[in-house]
């Protein structure tokens, strides 16, 4: 036996496309098309909350970190150059003193109208303190000190003229003579002091004021004196310059000279 059964296709579509087989809820439909919506309006809502809650907070706080960031960079730079500034003005504040100590040290140096009028000089300190000038003899012309003789801050930048001196007096007068010349502007180094008796047999007198005695002797005790007169002179800019190293020869600076070969026999 066949068993057959009709249907109808417009049944089966309306069967299918009901919106009675889907879920309701509120009042509204979730077909397929409304989820999907639903969906999508629930993922931009999902998204919004992600981005208010923790998107827009650290944003505003790298914003705030980056602006603080940029605020204190601009201090450090500041107290740099008031830092750099400030070193600035002490280094020329110390070039300025160095200098002004310069100027001072250089002012007790003689110079060239010093030595013209050193012996006028001289010979007023020898007629002021009574003695007699014997003699008064240049030694060569200036000599650059080169050695540490003076100590190693004048080498090579000074330079002395020696002269011979001798006079002739009583001890005393003598004694404040050299106290006079060391007194002069130009800085004049003694040396070679030697004093010498003129009368080497002095009689005395016995003088006796009431318990005490004394002995005075009958004339002056008269002494040669020579000595050797040192006066100092800075350098001149050209001289300076002359006492320079000469610049290395151009690419050769750092560089051994190679040994010359021998020639092959």
């Amino acid at each position: 036996m066949t068993y057959t059964q009709d249907y109808s296709t417009t049944t089966i579509i309306d069967d299918f496309g009901s919106e009675s087989n889907y879920p309701t809820a509120f009042g509204i439909t979730f077909t397929p098309k409304v989820s999907g919506i639903g969906l999508g309006l629930l993922g931009l809502f999902g998204a919004g909350y992600v981005l208010v809650t923790f998107f827009m907070p650290a944003l505003g706080k790298y914003l705030e970190l980056k602006l603080d960031e940029t605020t204190k960079q601009e201090q450090v730079n500041q107290q740099t150059q008031s830092t750099l500034q400030q070193k600035l003005q002490e280094a020329e504040g110390r070039l300025q003193q160095a200098e002004k100590r310069r100027a001072t040290v250089l002012d007790l140096y003689a110079n060239s109208n010093d030595l013209k009028t050193l012996l006028l000089d001289v010979n007023t300190l020898i007629q002021s303190r009574d003695l007699t000038f014997l003699n008064f003899l240049p030694q060569g012309d200036p000599v650059i000190i080169g050695d540490d003789s003076l100590g190693a801050g004048a080498k090579n930048k000074l330079k002395r003229q020696t002269y011979q001196l001798t006079i002739k007096g009583p001890f005393g007068n003598t004694h404040n003579f050299l106290r006079d010349l060391e007194r002069l502007q130009p800085l004049i180094l003694i040396k070679d002091l030697k004093t010498d008796l003129v009368q080497t047999e002095i009689p005395v007198n016995l003088v006796q004021s009431g318990n005490r005695a004394e002995l005075k002797p009958q004339i002056n005790d008269t002494l040669n004196t020579s000595m050797t007169l040192d006066v100092l002179l800075p350098l001149t800019p050209e001289e300076i310059a002359a006492l320079a190293p000469p610049p290395p020869p151009p690419g050769g600076a750092g560089q051994a000279q190679k040994p010359e070969e021998t020639p092959k026999k």
